[in-house]
């Protein structure tokens, strides 16, 4: 599933593509993925629209138009292509956005677990909670959270309501580079470990989105090719490998069905 850095990355770069351009038309071929109108009402209401600005929350992403403001959440599989010829699977291209100057944008999605929504205003969505990147997250703050919940850190990097946009991948990442156990109960954690709990956040996050995200299966950039990120994950995906830190193998363990990989050494 596309994840913050992801969908960060997406928008990076549909950004300069899309930003003062005028909607021409839309073409939605796939109606059930729009959530909260019929396929009709989405594209009249997008058409001659001028795009003002592309925003992020969590994994969601949010144009900003003239009076229409429509929303995607990719699903596992979702991605924006700036040229149909780099679609891998052009059977599975769902929505195309043509602009005035002719230019045109295409959502991809194989699995068909994205979701999209129109909003006349911009839309609150009150079940998401900070973005660790734009917003401001503190090691007070962190740890209030922590401590008003009995759950695992990896269930609570997971759970959208406090931080929103860490997904499977990150989550793995982000208690490895804090030394921390996934296994770990919130109410738990020290003052000192919240405090490394933040910056192994920021970092992570801020890293992946440099590298323009990671690429597992589906993901690519706006222009089709793939992240660089997963050339350094440290755990995610390497069960049975060696610790880069300490040598001991790399355990893989399922939580709430997801997989989950961490060093049993490193990581208390």
């Amino acid at each position: 599933m596309p994840e913050l850095p992801e969908v960060e990355t997406i928008r990076r770069q549909l950004l300069p593509l899309c930003r003062d351009q005028v909607i021409d038309a839309v073409t939605v071929k796939t109606p059930y993925l729009i959530k909260n109108c019929t396929a009709a009402v989405f594209c009249d209401a997008l058409q001659g629209r001028r795009v003002r600005h592309l925003d992020r929350i969590g994994k969601y992403l949010i144009w900003e138009c003239e009076g229409a403001y429509p929303v995607f959440h990719l699903g596992m599989t979702g991605i924006f292509l700036q040229d149909r010829r780099e679609s891998r699977y052009p059977q599975h291209i769902h929505v195309e956005i043509g602009f005035e100057s002719g230019q045109a944008l295409y959502f991809q999605d194989m699995r068909k677990f994205g979701k999209i929504w129109l909003y006349p205003s911009y839309p609150e969505i009150p079940t998401l909670g900070t973005d660790p990147i734009t917003g401001r997250i503190t090691p007070a703050q962190l740890l209030s959270w922590l401590q008003r919940r009995k759950t695992t850190l990896k269930q609570f990097l997971m759970n959208q309501t406090p931080i929103a946009g860490i997904g499977n991948i990150y989550a793995s990442e982000i208690l490895f580079e804090s030394s921390l156990s996934p296994y770990r109960k919130t109410d738990e954690v020290t003052a000192a470990e919240a405090q490394r709990l933040q910056r192994a956040i920021g970092r992570i996050l801020n890293d992946a989105i440099e590298r323009f995200g990671t690429t597992y299966s589906a993901y690519r950039t706006v222009n089709g090719q793939s992240g660089e990120n997963q050339n350094f994950l440290k755990v995610y995906q390497r069960e049975g490998q060696p610790c880069v830190s300490c040598g001991e193998a790399i355990i893989k363990t399922v939580m709430g069905s997801r997989s989950t990989f961490y060093c049993p050494r490193c990581q208390k």
